[in-house]
């Protein structure tokens, strides 16, 4: 099957031991609506039948291209991807995942109406086995429609980079690309990308389908979370270095404030030991110190949450048991003194007390931010 040499939409598709599954995401492109496409699939030193399907896909459909990685990893395979592509607009698929057959037409019509990045709802399906929640509060999407992008929009905004399209004009006018060797990779991708969006349309469809089984990569990182919480740091200050570079600091300081202070809260909370937990406070610390207390126009609220960091006070709120619920730690206690070895989590900002004690916690203790 011959189509087009440039083709309207690139789909980069890291694999990685996932034969059994690859025909099932391959089979949902060539049933697209919108079948002008090409398929760039990053194959990262599989051991199973993987290339042998990808192989067998490109030999039937000129627009299936496979390419190889040696296990370098899904940030490497992606960044494979991206300067191989071809097409004016970007998206991603993982090979155990699968579209909706209007996914590709639906989203491109939203950039074609002048979005800068389009976002689709998602469908979670899980495999046998399958022990974690499913995380549809996370891919609830704040509105509907076609909106003009502000910070606000894009805090509420899920930071998976697969249920959404890009121009790969502002990918390469940013430079962005993955940032190699750290999980937590689409937090930064996204991070960037958004500092150069104007306008962005929500799509209430769930029409991208994550499939979530034992063992998938999602499966063994939730398994193995607490070995990275020193990578959700250095995403968190890769993210602020990133608009440093490009002088945006300033034109998106309370999206960046707020996302900074939202990964280091979750490094703190996937820290599982008090030295873990400490380095990744003085990271945090030091970082702020260096970067963010300077400068001039932070929110008082912002300037809090830091100065409770600093005092090893953490406060954070989340909409849960009938409000908005805060909580605060002993005065001056610090990470390692706590005894008590599961963290509380609230919006991302870990209280060392635990779930049960909260509600005498929050009784006894100054509340108020």
């Amino acid at each position: 099957m011959r189509h087009n040499v440039m083709p309207e939409i690139s789909i980069i598709i890291p694999v990685y031991n996932c034969a059994k599954y690859l025909g099932r995401c391959l089979d949902s492109l060539r049933t697209q609506t919108f079948q002008d496409w090409e398929a760039v699939c990053i194959d990262d030193g599989s051991t199973d039948d993987s290339v042998k399907v990808l192989e067998g896909y490109a030999a039937r459909d000129t627009r299936v291209r496979v390419l190889a990685k040696t296990g370098a990893g899904t940030s490497s395979a992606r960044n494979v991807g991206l300067d191989a592509a071809r097409a004016p607009f970007i998206m991603f698929c993982d090979g155990d995942d699968w579209y909706e057959p209007s996914m590709c037409a639906k989203l491109l019509a939203a950039m074609r109406e002048g979005a800068d990045m389009a976002v689709c709802g998602v469908q979670e399906v899980f495999g046998k086995g399958w022990k974690h929640k499913p995380l549809t509060q996370y891919f609830t999407l704040p509105v509907k429609g076609k909106h003009i992008a502000s910070d606000s929009l894009f805090m509420r905004t899920d930071a998976c980079v697969w249920n959404k399209i890009y121009r790969r004009e502002f990918i390469e006018r940013g430079g962005i690309r993955f940032p190699e060797g750290l999980r937590f990779e689409d937090e930064y991708f996204l991070a960037a990308y958004i500092a150069y969006v104007g306008c962005m349309t929500f799509l209430p469809e769930k029409l991208y389908f994550y499939y979530r089984h034992a063992g998938s990569f999602m499966g063994s990182y939730c398994r193995e979370l607490h070995h990275h919480s020193s990578d959700l740091i250095e995403i968190a200050n890769l993210i602020w270095k990133y608009y440093e570079q490009h002088r945006l600091v300033e034109k998106h300081l309370p999206y960046l404030i707020h996302t900074w202070l939202r990964l280091c809260a979750g490094a703190l909370a996937l820290a599982n030991s008090r030295k873990q937990l400490s380095n990744t406070e003085n990271q945090a610390l030091n970082f702020a110190r260096d970067h963010i207390a300077p400068l001039p126009h932070i929110l008082p609220e912002h300037k809090q949450r830091l100065s409770l960091l600093a005092e090893h006070r953490w406060v954070g709120s989340r909409s849960k048991w009938g409000g908005i619920l805060r909580c605060r730690c002993k005065d001056k206690m610090r990470p390692g003194e706590c005894v008590v070895t599961r963290k509380y989590y609230l919006l991302g900002i870990p209280c060392w007390v635990r779930k049960k004690e909260y509600v005498r916690v929050c009784s006894e203790r100054d509340t108020t931010l």
